[in-house]
Order: C-alpha cells, then structure tokens, then sequence
C-alpha cells in the first residue's frame, strides 16, 4: 500500500486534546519496557532529548525514570507543547524546573548547542515528509556514546488491514481519535522503508531495527563492543 502523508503538526485543539485524553496506557506501557530492555547497563543519562514530546504522556515516563537528568521536549505544535508543559508541570519540584527546556520547533530544523546522552523519539518519524530530516535531527543530536531509541507505527499492507487495526486498538475512543490513529497508519513507513533509510545515512551500522507488535517497530543502539 503507497504511503499517504498526513500534516507533519498537529495544531487543531480538538485534535490535540482528542490525543491527550486518549488511552495509550497499554501501548506506551509495553514501548516503555522496551526502552527499559535494551538500555546498556548502569546507563544514567545527564541530558536526555524527547523529539515530538508530543502532550507529554512518553515525556513524563522518561522523567520518572531519570529524574536528575536535564531535559529538552520538543514539538513543533504549541497546543502540544503546552499540554506537555502542565503534564510535567506536575511532576517537577520547583528546585529542579531550571532542568527542564520546552522548545517550539521543527525538527527540521533543530540544531541542540551541544549532544545528548539520550535521544528519543515516539511516534514522529511518520509525521514528517521527508525522514531524512527527522534523521538528519538524530545525528546532530548525538555523540559517540548517545544511546537512541526511536519507536512509531507500521503502515499496514492495505486499507483493509488498517481498518481491522484502528477497530481493535481505538474502538473505543473518540471519532477524532479513530480518524487520527487510521491516518497515522496510512502515513506510517514500512519496517524495509526504516531499513534503508538507516542504511543510506549510515545508521544501520549503529542502529538495531525491529517489529515489536503488530503496528509498532523499534530502532535502538547497538550493544558497544
């Protein structure tokens, strides 16, 4: 099935707070110990980039697991940016705030003063039209030791099969939601799309790449030798 591109931001408020109130405890749960699984041992992390925080859900778990560390959230909408914003708001004591960077911009253009030791990323890469920039915002991101992890959808083979996926995993949510979660498959890249999106930039010799469930993939860093 052609990939169908949906907007790279997500700046309707209804949509938005369609996205925040939705029930992604499952899914982030299961992505979360995924992220915990492949983490190297004795990994804490001193700065830590969240690209597409998005409403903050992924964002507050990160924190919970590294609360010491300095945080940038980035997202190019400022309806999710906000709502990140309160998210963390109630989590952050007041002493540690000044550890906490919000920052409305594209990923294409994202240039961070200096690498972190943590990049990742949630259900991003199928917003935006060309991957090679959301790649291209991995990279500079990075140093020698960053440890990445990337997770986001799996466009299914054909309509149908997109269909059957939003019936059983958001039956229960708002239309809006339905609609969003249908467009995000369509929108979302192939596992031998990802493949050689990391091969062309070189990634694929730093990166693992794998299927974890029926609509989501993952992509994280080799084990060091």
């Amino acid at each position: 099935m052609v990939r169908i591109p949906e907007p790279e931001l997500m700046e309707d408020p209804t949509q938005v707070e369609s996205y925040d109130q939705a029930d992604f405890e499952s899914a982030h749960s299961f992505l979360i110990r995924k992220f915990q699984d492949r983490l190297p041992q004795r990994f804490v992390p001193e700065s830590i980039l969240d690209l597409g925080c998005g409403p903050g859900d992924m964002s507050s778990r990160l924190y919970s697991q590294f609360p010491n560390a300095n945080f940038t959230f980035l997202d190019g909408s400022e309806f999710m940016l906000d709502r990140c914003k309160k998210r963390m708001g109630t989590l952050v004591s007041e002493k540690r705030k000044d550890k906490i960077d919000f920052k409305k911009e594209l990923v294409q253009g994202f240039v961070p003063e200096s690498p972190y030791d943590l990049v990742f990323s949630n259900s991003l890469l199928h917003h935006i039209h060309d991957p090679f920039e959301f790649w291209g915002a991995v990279q500079r991101s990075i140093h020698n030791d960053s440890f990445i992890f990337i997770s986001d959808l799996i466009r299914p083979d054909s309509l149908t099969s997109a269909n059957q996926l939003m019936e059983r995993y958001a039956k229960e949510e708002s239309e809006i939601l339905k609609k969003d979660f249908y467009n995000s498959l369509l929108a979302a890249y192939r596992i031998e799309e990802v493949k050689e999106m990391l091969e062309i930039t070189r990634l694929d010799s730093k990166l693992n790449l794998e299927p974890v469930t029926d609509r989501h993939w993952i992509c994280y860093s080799k084990p060091r030798l």
